[in-house]
């Protein structure tokens, strides 16, 4: 288990690094700040999810087409958070516009991180299969 927490958090911070470095980079360059999210989410999206499929989770048994959709689902609801609370950073106009997406974006990451691990790329329970239980539930009372 703690091995995948490292892994889900390396992929996770190489992708939430793509996604900040290009919206900064696309800020810098005049672009619009919630445009600039858009597209830098878009390309981090794709970092993230090969990443956590083939590295991250690549020992669970979990199809591509499952994980896809839902981790899409969570990275939409990663997304909707990150520009509602970008949008609301930078109408209070305290902080520039390049802190307001560090803040916006590490506070989508934790919440993604949560529902890609709980839901996502979980690997399904077959009905009357064993269950999901620590290594030590395993031994048995002689």
């Amino acid at each position: 288990m703690w091995r995948q927490l490292l892994r889900f958090g390396m992929v996770g911070l190489l992708a939430t690094f793509v996604h900040m470095m290009i919206g900064f980079l696309l800020i810098q360059s005049t672009w619009h700040p919630l445009l600039a999210n858009l597209l830098a989410f878009t390309i981090a999206f794709v970092v993230s999810f090969i990443g956590h499929l083939g590295f991250s989770f690549a020992d669970q048994e979990v199809s591509t087409s499952s994980a896809l959709w839902k981790f899409a689902l969570v990275a939409l609801v990663g997304f909707a958070c990150n520009e509602v609370l970008l949008i609301m950073l930078l109408s209070e106009g305290d902080l520039s516009d390049t802190v307001s997406l560090w803040i916006s974006t590490g506070s989508a990451a934790v919440l993604t991180f949560a529902l890609s691990r709980l839901w996502a790329f979980r690997t399904p329970h077959k009905v009357g299969g064993p269950v999901d239980v620590e290594p030590s539930a395993n031994l048995t009372n002689q």
